[in-house]
């Protein structure tokens, strides 16, 4: 299937105007490797993000990180009896401001390594997708990079929000399904740019090498942007789906769901090039959405996490059913545009299992156009956590 011009156009669009000095931009690619010792099947993700990127255009200013505001002479007047200790701020909290390359691995032992940069190290070519970033590479159809946090770079700055760990990958993309549309407002928009990918290559973690075969990698690409991110958060992808109808492969199929956006979430599924979306920033008589998001009962065999989506309009209904392994999930934090050290935390996990399906109104009937098992599927919710400072 052919990729649009305007798809292309979309996934190099760049903050621009007041975003610059207050906004967020992340592409982000997730997919699946094979280790080459054991055969073992795991899913990495890889991000590129920009946080108000031009309000430090030299030098990253990480907002979490704690800055002395006391300067000698406060202490000498405090020492002299001039002011009191207790009138004195010891804190100055900034603003964010920076590029970040985010790389790592859902999973048991899972971690994040990141690489903080200033806008004016991007090297970028305006008509194409193209963004150089120290020692990483991002392209249309190529992601090459490497990330290396020591257990000493972390514990001198654990502001960084990672893990420690070294990363490498070298990898081709092709995009075999897109949306032009998932969300868009003045806040926030998200874009389904490649919901099913397949990509092709190798990426290797703290020594561990994986290959990225394009049959199983079950790739997945987004972006959000705007000026913001949306919380509370809530993602479902898969492109790993079997037909429980006929039991066969699914080899273009692909659903994602994004939100939460004013109570609202957007989904979009693609059946064997039968695309069907709902987006949240339509009229609410456009479509109804229910979701919910539980813990499973204390005596199942093993702790799960629960998401349930429903959605339906005078066309279509589709119901999303997913299960996710709460021992393999980890919680990935991020600093928000907005500043004051306020971050959102995001339980994230790749494991989900479930089925969905995909209804079409005739009337008053209902006719079961798809019906399938989900395999493999990403699976996050998050919430906003304000600084206590």
């Amino acid at each position: 299937m052919a990729i649009s011009k305007k798809s292309t156009k979309i996934n190099r669009y760049m903050l621009s105007g007041a975003q610059k000095k207050s906004g967020v931009n992340t592409w982000r690619y997730v997919f699946t490797g094979v280790e080459n010792a054991t055969g073992q099947e795991r899913r990495f993700f890889i991000e590129l993000s920009m946080l108000n990127p031009f309000l430090s255009p030299s030098e990253p200013v990480l907002g979490y990180k704690n800055r002395v505001k006391i300067q000698p002479e406060d202490l000498q007047n405090v020492l002299a009896g001039t002011i009191s200790a207790q009138k004195l701020e010891t804190e100055n909290i900034e603003t964010p401001s920076y590029v970040v390359v985010r790389a790592g691995a859902y999973g048991a032992g899972a971690k994040q390594c990141c690489l903080y940069s200033a806008i004016k190290n991007i090297r970028n070519n305006p008509k194409i997708y193209e963004i150089s970033v120290e020692t990483c590479f991002f392209s249309a159809d190529r992601l090459i990079g490497h990330l290396d946090i020591s257990p000493e770079d972390l514990q001198e700055h654990p502001e960084y929000l990672c893990d420690s760990g070294m990363i490498n990958w070298d990898l081709h993309y092709e995009i075999r399904r897109s949306f032009e549309k998932g969300y868009s407002s003045k806040v926030y928009s998200w874009l389904a740019t490649g919901v099913r990918a397949v990509f092709a290559g190798s990426i290797t973690i703290d020594g561990k090498v994986y290959n990225v075969i394009p049959k199983k990698s079950f790739g997945y690409i987004d972006r959000n942007y705007g000026k913001n991110n949306s919380y509370p958060w809530l993602h479902l992808s898969s492109s790993n789906l079997t037909s429980i109808i006929t039991g066969k492969t699914l080899q273009e199929s692909a659903f994602a769901v994004q939100g939460i956006y004013n109570d609202r979430v957007s989904v979009i599924v693609d059946f064997e090039g039968n695309q069907v979306a709902f987006e949240a920033n339509k009229g609410l008589s456009s479509y109804e959405a229910h979701w919910n998001f539980t813990q499973s009962p204390e005596n199942d065999s093993q702790e799960k996490l629960h998401w349930t989506i429903s959605v339906h309009n005078k066309k279509y209904v589709i119901d999303i059913d997913v299960f996710c392994i709460a021992p393999l999930m980890f919680v990935r934090s991020f600093e928000l545009p907005e500043g004051k050290r306020n971050i959102l935390k995001v339980l994230s996990g790749s494991t989900g299992t479930g089925e969905i399906r995909l209804y079409k109104r005739i009337h008053k009937n209902l006719e079961l156009i798809e019906h399938a098992e989900i395999a493999g599927a990403l699976c996050e919710f998050g919430q906003k956590e304000e600084s206590e400072s």
